[in-house]
């Protein structure tokens, strides 16, 4: 192959190159012009709230708006066929500290898909109460189904772990010497019975931390 031939090829995939810029700038127009022509439309979604980064060592002790509608703005072939699981609002609290303070709920709370405006939010903030919580090593004990009967024959109960880590606030552990495992109903009563239980918490704060099971087992009586 000599320079002229070379040159000659180059020059028609250049040609064939621009020819494809071309096509994809037309259909890139008409597409814009397709979208800036139609209608354009109001849509409103009542959405759950997100609490999003909520600082270790914190909880939050009241209870804020939890539903707040969405207004947005788009073209009709957009907003017609959208659900709301496309959507998500929620509020940033990886800055928050203890104590009482407001959040503004703006656009950027709102995730939506590209071409959609968000034109208003109701509430426009959320007021957010945090407290600061503890960690504390509780002891586990067992809660025994089946009545009175099933009771009198357990000789002996094992828990492994004997204790585990709580989250709470201060005061609720003055409520809670101890911690629950669920209900748990024997398959029988006989010799020895094993079963692996979930360890629950009543306070409103509290809250296991890491593995939240225990291994339990019964000694029956003979």
């Amino acid at each position: 192959m000599n320079t002229a031939d070379l040159l000659r090829i180059l020059r028609r995939l250049a040609r064939q190159n621009l020819g494809l810029k071309v096509v994809a700038l037309a259909l890139a127009v008409a597409a814009w012009w397709f979208v800036a022509g139609e209608s354009k439309v109001l849509v409103s979604f009542t959405l759950p709230l997100e609490i999003r980064s909520l600082p270790r060592g914190l909880t939050m002790t009241n209870t804020p708006e939890r539903q707040v509608e969405v207004r947005l703005s788009g073209a009709s072939s957009l907003l017609s066929g959208m659900r709301p699981s496309e959507i998500s609002v929620g509020v940033d609290l990886s800055s928050a500290r203890a104590g009482r303070q407001f959040f503004n709920l703006d656009d950027r709370a709102v995730r939506v898909p590209p071409g959609i405006k968000v034109q208003r939010i109701f509430p426009s903030s959320i007021e957010v109460v945090l407290d600061r919580t503890e960690r504390r090593m509780v002891p586990v004990s067992v809660r025994i189904g089946g009545g009175a009967a099933v009771r009198r024959r357990v000789a002996k109960v094992e828990i492994e772990p004997p204790s585990v880590e709580v989250e709470a606030l201060a005061e609720e552990f003055a409520r809670m010497p101890v911690v629950y495992t669920e209900e748990i109903v024997p398959e029988r009563t006989n010799g020895a019975y094993s079963v692996d239980a979930r360890v629950e918490t009543r306070e409103p704060h509290a809250k296991i931390v890491g593995n939240p099971n225990v291994r339990v087992e019964f000694q029956f009586r003979k």
